[in-house]
């Protein structure tokens, strides 16, 4: 069996819940995680989110709420609930199956 009948596109399992890695253009933050609310969606018209990123018909998009990092370490973070966020489906970089999706982590 060849490698190639092996290869699984990452955004076909993404779910709604999930713990997400996205990378990012921020040079102190090379990602940052994500709960996504959805699964992968198709947009039926041009969308801006509550952060201000702008997306077009057709693009592919996973919807969800960013984490911030609470206080100096990098390893508390906290949900921030009151801005959804919309990112393209090729920036997320990894799929944190084994953290639960909860309001911190």
């Amino acid at each position: 069996m060849s490698n190639d009948s092996l290869e699984i596109d990452l955004c076909d399992l993404i779910n709604a819940d999930d713990t997400l890695a996205i990378r990012t253009a921020d040079e102190n933050f090379p990602y940052y995680i994500m709960k996504s609310t959805t699964g992968v969606v198709q947009l039926r018209k041009s969308h801006v989110d509550k952060w201000g990123s702008g997306f077009s018909s057709g693009d592919q998009v996973i919807h969800g709420y960013y984490y911030e990092q609470v206080g100096n370490d990098f390893l508390h973070q906290r949900l921030v609930k009151n801005i959804k966020a919309t990112v393209p489906t090729k920036s997320v970089i990894y799929i944190c199956s084994e953290m639960a999706a909860t309001d911190t982590l």
